[in-house]
């Protein structure tokens, strides 16, 4: 994607980020990382210096829609 993105449920600008699954002992919440990943010279996703927010998952009981948010940081 290039640019700016308009959010389809409001006139909101759209902030690129990706999905972090860690599990293996840490929290097994996946996370929202701000920027387009970038992988460290152990071969993991480099998050130093991030916006690194937990996800919270919804899903429409009637039509099965999952809607995500990004937590605010502390949540």
């Amino acid at each position: 994607m290039l640019g700016p993105v308009t959010c389809p449920k409001c006139p909101g600008e759209m902030q690129e980020g990706f999905l972090l699954e860690t599990g293996r002992g840490s929290d097994p919440q996946p996370k929202w990382v701000s920027g387009r990943p970038s992988v460290n010279a152990f071969g993991g996703i480099q998050t130093a210096e991030r916006d690194v927010r937990r996800v919270q998952t919804f899903r429409c009981l009637r039509c099965g829609f999952l809607e995500s948010y990004a937590a605010e940081p502390g949540r």
